[in-house]
């Protein structure tokens, strides 16, 4: 079995290490025998091969680390101090750093755990890729009403061929402390950093612009939304679904250093949208599992924080007060209010005849721990009835609505229980009442399509999940954002049009990012599969069905055009053979979680259900801790190549 980073972060977080603790704690033969058994029952579960002793073992490891839990904070802390060093897989100071911040919840949330029953296999499973993912608690969602039929006559208006533009941002990742001439390879998971730079021995020195292993400099920021008026001068609003600050998830704390960026970065978007001069626009954002500090951690009402005055911050009033107050002149003022009451959850109206509900879904991460607390929630903080009635007052009202968030319930790292119930919300007031939904997360350019009934047929595709291209370019994708036209009567999506900077030629630029039209939706997947006939039709979810057949029908066109655009035209994308060309199909068809095809059939005893988890990448968002050196390796290599032969 592979080792994975996220396998890492978690043996991590199951133990309080503190940097005071490090080397003062002296090594008692108990702590000897316990380190040693941990080390070992974690050198078994990496080793195992068959899915089931992987399961079985990732179990047990889970159950001695509960048990551990229990005893002495300074015996847990020095225990995972040194099984952390003994590892060796990840940058000291990210280890210390990252178990610092993370460990007060996950310690406290581990007690609660059934680890033998779903909640463990559910970690094991959908975190670990160790178990097949237990079965969906059957929920069956209810409504105020019944879906109308025949639909009121307000929702059989035929598209006008009038439209509007809307901007779709994403995953802004900004880094204060990127600095141009810094090393882009570093032991870091995030570099081009001064703190992180050996100036003795540069392998690639970071651009002004970017690096493809770094986050967002703040002057590619500014070129970004200097260029945006000029290709939008009429804009009438734009969206952020989400991810403001950067990736350095070891070092979120003190909340002030995290609340800071969140606060400069809106300065940043106010000064431009505000202006009748640049974008002059209003913006309506969402918040996304990097917003909080630590990273992912977004308690429940019931979650359990710990006393202490110094935890207080774990409750995340600070940063919902904080976005409240950001996203003012964009939001009325009851608006804002609800955001701090409803966990960043809010709805408006953006346009005369259309709503725009906001959610927050790192309710269905499966990388927030809080979620894991027995017994789990089947509707965290109550976010799934609060849309419900936001949604049952748009039919009253006859209103088409729009869904944004930062993480797609289709998304591999939504929990499927959370999804399947969402799915069942979507159904119920779909095609009708929810004509779009837009999320962001995997820095990807995507899309998801939601079916009635489980039937993934072009007759039964309901509605579409546009997933928005990060600005960041980490994780070696290009920079880009989206732009919409939509019908000004049905509000449906006529056009999708993804811009990107090349940033592999930045060393070329003279005047600035190269920004561009990469692709438009209509132009790229028009074919004999999926016609479009005129050129203002909305672009359906059925078309969208359609576009996901021509893939299957003709790969070396259609489907090469998406696994490019997917990475928004990166020289670094990865190939995609059979097998994994109809996984990413699989997941385009996958509006909810567990329609996906990325798991291995493997039966096990117990009746959990025979699906392990297969991911065609890492994902990129969450919690990453290797070094750029090793998780780009084979880049690294490239540029020490390069390196030492201009030295010859």
């Amino acid at each position: 079995m592979r080792l994975s980073t996220l396998f890492f972060t978690l043996i991590s977080c199951l133990f309080g290490l503190v940097k005071s603790f490090e080397f003062q704690i002296p090594i008692r033969q108990p702590e000897v025998t316990v380190e040693d058994e941990l080390y070992s029952a974690t050198q078994q579960w990496l080793q195992s091969e068959a899915q089931a002793m992987s399961c079985a073992k990732c179990i047990s490891l889970l159950q001695m680390v509960k048990n551990l839990a229990y005893m002495s904070e300074g015996m847990f802390m020095a225990t995972g101090v040194r099984i952390c060093r003994r590892l060796s897989q990840v940058d000291t100071d990210v280890c210390i750093g990252v178990v610092k911040e993370q460990a007060p919840v996950f310690r406290k949330v581990i007690k609660t755990m059934t680890v033998s029953g779903r909640e463990g296999h559910l970690l094991c499973a959908s975190v670990l890729n160790s178990c097949p993912y237990p079965d969906i608690e059957p929920h069956n969602i209810t409504f105020p009403k019944a879906k109308p039929d025949p639909l009121p006559e307000v929702y059989n208006k035929k598209a006008s061929g009038r439209t509007f533009s809307v901007l779709h941002l994403s995953d802004w990742h900004v880094d204060p402390e990127y600095e141009p001439g810094t090393e882009a390879f570093c032991s870091k998971p995030l570099c081009c950093r001064p703190a992180y730079t050996d100036f003795t021995n540069i392998t690639k020195p970071a651009s002004i612009w970017g690096e493809y292993s770094c986050d967002t400099p703040i002057t590619l920021l500014e070129s970004m939304l200097q260029f945006i008026p000029q290709v939008a001068p009429e804009l009438s609003f734009g969206i952020l679904t989400g991810d403001i600050p950067p990736h350095e998830v070891w070092a979120t704390l003190p909340v002030l250093k995290t609340q800071m960026i969140h606060d400069n970065s809106y300065s940043m978007l106010h000064r431009h949208f505000d202006s009748s001069d640049l974008v002059n626009a209003m913006l309506y954002p969402s918040v996304g599992n990097h917003e909080a500090a630590p990273t992912n951690m977004f308690p429940v009402k019931t979650s359990q924080i710990p006393i202490e005055e110094e935890r207080k911050y774990l409750r995340l009033h600070w940063l919902y007060h904080s976005l409240a107050q950001s996203w003012r002149g964009w939001l009325t003022h009851d608006t804002a209010l609800t955001i701090e009451e409803d966990s960043a959850s809010y709805a408006t109206r953006p346009r005369a005849g259309l709503k725009l509900i906001s959610l927050n879904t790192n309710f269905c991460y499966n990388m927030n721990w809080w979620l894991y607390e027995h017994p789990m929630e089947k509707d965290p903080n109550g976010v799934l009835e609060w849309l419900i009635t936001q949604l049952q007052d748009s039919e009253d009202r006859g209103e088409r609505v729009w869904i944004t968030g930062h993480i797609a319930p289709g998304d591999d790292s939504c929990f499927h229980d959370y999804s399947n119930y969402f799915h069942q919300i979507v159904e119920r007031y779909s095609p009708h009442v929810i004509t779009g939904q837009f999320y962001g997360h995997t820095h990807k350019d995507e899309y998801h399509v939601f079916y009635r009934d489980n039937n993934q047929t072009a007759e039964n595709a309901i509605s579409m999940a546009y997933v928005g291209p990060s600005i960041t370019p980490f994780d070696y994708v290009n920079p880009g954002f989206r732009l919409y036209h939509v019908d000004a009567e049905t509000f449906e999506v006529v056009d999708s049009i993804t811009f990107i900077a090349d940033l592999d030629q930045a060393d070329t630029w003279i005047t600035g990012p190269n920004w561009h039209v990469e692709y438009t939706a209509r132009d790229a997947y028009n074919s004999s599969f999926a016609p479009l006939h005129d050129t203002t039709s909305p672009l359906t979810p059925a078309w969208w069905h359609n576009v996901s057949v021509s893939m299957e029908e003709d790969p070396d066109v259609m489907f090469d055009k998406y696994w490019k655009y997917r990475a928004k035209s990166s020289p670094y994308v990865s190939e995609c053979d059979e097998e994994c060309r109809a996984s990413v199909i699989c997941g385009i068809r996958a509006g909810k979680s567990e329609q996906r095809c990325d798991y291995d059939p493997d039966v096990l005893p117990g009746g959990i259900n025979n699906k392990k988890r297969r991911p065609i990448e890492e994902p990129t968002c969450g919690l990453h801790l290797q070094g750029a050196t090793t998780r780009y390796a084979k880049q690294y290599e490239q540029y020490q190549e390069q390196q030492q032969q201009q030295e010859r």
